[in-house]
């Protein structure tokens, strides 16, 4: 299973240090990647004390993703390096490598389009450079502000 994640170790095979986003990932379609999916589903549905535990996708994949890798089922997690499929949580400059932007470590729908599209107008910024002035630029994404700012307010 290859998945994003919010903070990326250096190691895209470290299943304890990298932060799994899961909004974005890929699976092969295998008897085991089903029933892995069957489980997390499962694990979702399972009563929480009160006040205990995640109750959303990313941490309740975040608990049981050391059972899915040394357990039975033997899956193998590679993490997304951040550099290729950046995001909100830990933005780089490295506006020639991006592949893909994730709008995590942001809540709310509007919040994100907001930043996102700010994220639209720096690329296309980028991509009408020509090559030498891409060089020689030091350009780099504009802060996700609101997303930041609903991160705190959450957080108090």
């Amino acid at each position: 299973m290859a998945i994003s994640t919010d903070f990326f170790s250096g190691d895209p095979d470290d299943a304890v240090k990298n932060a799994p986003n899961t909004g974005f990932y890929y699976v092969k379609s295998t008897n085991r990647t089903v029933e892995m999916l069957r489980r997390w589903r499962a694990a979702r549905s399972l009563p929480r004390p009160s006040g205990g535990g995640p109750t959303n996708d990313q941490g309740i994949f975040n608990e049981i993703k050391a059972g899915l890798v040394a357990g039975e089922l033997q899956i193998r997690l590679v993490f997304l390096d951040t550099v290729f499929f950046d995001g909100f949580c830990r933005l780089h400059g490295e506006m020639d490598k991006v592949c893909t932007m994730h709008a995590n470590c942001c809540i709310g729908l509007e919040t994100k389009v907001h930043d996102l599209r700010n994220v639209v107008a720096d690329w296309k910024n980028y991509s009408s450079l020509t090559p030498p002035e891409k060089t020689g630029a030091q350009l780099k994404w504009r802060y996700p502000a609101e997303c930041h700012e609903s991160i705190k307010t959450l957080l108090g």
